[in-house]
């Protein structure tokens, strides 16, 4: 698949997220009126705004290789979608990173205010579990553990518990590799493995496909840190926090190699994997921005 195949195929299937989204959002309006006023608005502005919506596409894709209805598989996909969502509000707040726009916009706490944005992200990461637990409560025990998933991904064994590490690592100026690759693990890789993983767990697949769905979005995440480590040393030089100044740009180039080979020999063990799961991979790896 080409990187042109590839981009409409992402597309396609982001467009899918946004309308589901789109749609929930107007139904949690009409539901609740007018009562949530300006926090409605603020988590709409962040979660419909511009996006490659990946995380969901790549759940989207899962299911697809599984042969899983879209319509399954979405309300698990925008879950995902909030949960990110939430994080990069709150990622963005002047105690974390403190930045002032993003997507070419002014981060949710500039567009509205820091207590607004703050109680959005809230509301979005638990809107989220509400909406898993609303779509799958008659498939059996498959709601509980998405909602482990998911819960797993987010919280101090996931994205809080990287940040955290990352926030120390910023104070201290430099990070070991060990260290590094927890942080770019928990921070990032464990929302992507949970989209992949979670489709899996919606498509009720067996065991060994769930756990190679699992691999897969791991080492894809690890492999996306790492690529954006190359891409960053050559704008903004050497950071004490990344791949190239442990192991220069060729070592990193070669760890960036291997991981992408641990992500297709997992998608190796799921019988018809969407080719854009192996494209994505390619793409990673060759990528200039």
């Amino acid at each position: 698949m080409n990187a042109e195949t590839l981009e409409t195929e992402l597309h396609r299937r982001a467009a899918e997220v946004h309308t589901y989204l789109d749609s929930w959002f107007a139904s949690l309006q009409e539901e609740r009126g007018n009562a949530m006023g300006r926090l409605f608005e603020s988590m709409a502005y962040s979660a419909l705004g511009p996006g490659k919506r990946f995380r969901p596409v790549l759940a989207l894709l899962a299911g697809e290789s599984l042969k899983t209805p879209i319509m399954k598989t979405l309300p698990w996909a925008a879950a995902v979608e909030m949960v990110h969502t939430y994080s990069l509000i709150h990622d963005d707040l002047p105690c974390m990173d403190d930045d002032d726009e993003r997507r070419g916009r002014p981060t949710n706490h500039k567009a509205f205010d820091e207590a607004t944005a703050l109680l959005a992200g809230d509301a979005l990461l638990t809107e989220a579990f509400g909406l898993i637990g609303e779509a799958y409560s008659g498939l059996g025990t498959t709601a509980g553990k998405l909602v482990s998933v998911l819960a797993q991904a987010a919280g101090a064994q996931g994205m809080v518990g990287g940040q955290s590490l990352d926030l120390a690592a910023e104070k201290a100026g430099r990070v070991s590799l060990e260290d590094l690759e927890r942080i770019h693990e928990l921070k990032t890789g464990r929302l992507i493995r949970a989209a992949v993983e979670g489709a899996a767990i919606v498509a009720e697949a067996p065991a060994k496909t769930v756990a190679a769905f699992a691999q897969y979005g791991a080492r894809l995440g690890l492999a996306f840190q790492i690529a954006d480590d190359i891409l960053d040393s050559a704008q903004d030089g050497q950071d004490g926090r990344s791949y190239i100044a442990h192991l220069g740009l060729e070592g990193t180039r070669e760890i960036l190699a291997s991981v992408s080979e641990e992500a297709r020999v997992a998608l190796n063990e799921i019988p018809h994997a969407h080719p854009a799961l192996y494209a994505l991979i390619d793409w990673n790896q060759n990528r200039e921005k």
